[in-house]
């Protein structure tokens, strides 16, 4: 189980047993995509990072829920941004070995073009995420998940 009490709903309602939560959720709404996304922001000495999953009912919207926490200041963007596809992969993994339902979705807030600093770890994020069996968003797609995390980690 990830960390008991660490995620919230919007209204700051603190979510016990997350992958409790989403199994309820996802056994009285039908057709769910499950998309787990994460972003991180240095301010000071720390960076803070923020994870949010979308339960998303296409063509409805998404109800979605976060967990917020911080570090000690990570001064290596490409280490930053890895420790972000890990606490979307830990979070996607926890629900489906607890749940037995499997997220469709890790959005990462990694650009896939060479111009952009954030590419160094464009395959190696990719590629691990992919090598689990999820489906990949990139920041060019503009994803739900990391557009709602990167809002939270700014402190929103």
């Amino acid at each position: 189980m990830i960390e008991a009490f660490s995620f919230k709903k919007f209204n700051n309602e603190k979510i016990e047993n997350i992958e409790d939560y989403v199994k309820d959720y996802c056994s009285n709404h039908k057709d769910i995509d499950i998309m787990v996304g994460t972003d991180s922001q240095n301010k000071g000495q720390k960076t803070y990072y923020s994870t949010v999953i979308a339960l998303y009912t296409p063509g409805h919207g998404a109800h979605c829920l976060f967990k917020r926490w911080n570090t000690s200041k990570e001064r290596v963007r490409n280490t930053r941004l890895m420790n972000e596809v890990a606490a979307s992969i830990e979070t996607a993994e926890s629900i489906k070995e607890k749940t037995g339902i499997k997220p469709k979705y890790i959005d990462i807030d990694i650009n896939p073009n060479p111009k952009f600093k954030s590419n160094e770890v464009y395959s190696a994020a990719k590629g691990w995420i992919e090598g689990l069996g999820y489906e990949v968003r990139f920041k060019t797609f503009g994803p739900l998940v990391t557009t709602m995390a990167d809002w939270i980690v700014k402190g929103n």
